[in-house]
């Protein structure tokens, strides 16, 4: 197993301060979340600064996720000019993780629909943007992972996402399998679940984005701490194949600090190995 953790982890601390947790728990791999305050993607005397820190630590940066949607970049954006925008935003972000050596920019196919009746004018805007941020990351070398999404969200369904994936035939063009996302929708929605979607999306995935909850929030909980079957997920993946890293992305909890959350990932990911 290949482990990766997500910086979302410590969005509320500068980056630079938290990368020796991750080298002192033997974590290899992260994926960086931009975030103000966390980390600028527009800075490249900061990027440089990081990707020495990351040399230092002997990490390495697997991928990074797109700007969240509470920054207003939404590759679905109905207004041109937003839409537009957008696309910009995140191809700068693409060039940001070429400057940290990644490989997967994480994307997005959009934010919360105004209304059901949006969902098709939402998701040909975003197959239009995705089309001309696929070209940016041919250009690159840079693989795109699409993630499936929250409920109510532009690519909730993560079959709508494969549909998507096949759109393009792109070999740089792949999914993220979100599990906390995809369980939500699957007890809301009766969407295909984490283990059942799998069979389905293998020859597709190419990255995780690994988390637990209890099918009513997403709480970016540990396995085990919440419901999805980790025993048939694990196996599940086993049997497909599954050669990329295993990325978590958890939260925070109250009074415990991500340094103890990072300890006690070491010791569930044993636990995973295990499991057949």
């Amino acid at each position: 197993m290949k482990l990766g953790l997500s910086t979302f982890l410590f969005e509320d601390y500068e980056l630079l301060s938290v990368l020796p947790f991750y080298k002192e728990a033997e974590i290899e791999y992260l994926e960086i979340k931009p975030q103000k305050g966390h980390f600028d993607y527009q800075d490249p005397e900061y990027l440089d600064q990081v990707d020495k820190e990351l040399r230092r630590n002997n990490l390495k940066v697997k991928s990074m996720h797109m700007p969240v949607s509470a920054t207003g970049v939404d590759i679905s954006l109905i207004e041109e000019y937003d839409r537009v925008w957008s696309v910009r935003e995140v191809e700068k972000t693409i060039l940001a993780l070429l400057r940290l050596k990644g490989e997967i920019i994480i994307i997005h196919p959009g934010s919360t629909l105004g209304s059901e009746k949006e969902r098709m004018i939402r998701q040909g805007k975003s197959e239009k943007s995705l089309e001309e941020i696929l070209k940016f990351c041919e250009h690159w070398d840079i693989k795109i992972a699409l993630e499936n999404t929250l409920p109510r969200k532009t690519g909730d369904n993560i079959l709508d996402i494969l549909a998507m994936v096949k759109k393009f035939n792109s070999q740089n063009l792949g999914i993220c399998l979100d599990t906390g996302h995809c369980h939500l929708t699957s007890l809301l929605y009766n969407y295909s679940g984490v283990v059942e979607c799998l069979q389905e999306i293998k020859n597709y995935l190419i990255h995780l984005h690994l988390h637990d909850n209890l099918g009513k929030e997403d709480d970016h909980l540990l396995p085990w701490e919440g419901n999805i079957d980790w025993a048939a997920l694990v196996e599940e993946l086993k049997a497909i194949d599954y050669s990329g890293v295993w990325m978590f992305e958890v939260r925070k909890k109250a009074n415990i600090q991500g340094r103890e959350i990072i300890k006690e990932l070491k010791n569930i990911c044993h636990r995973l190995l295990k499991e057949d």
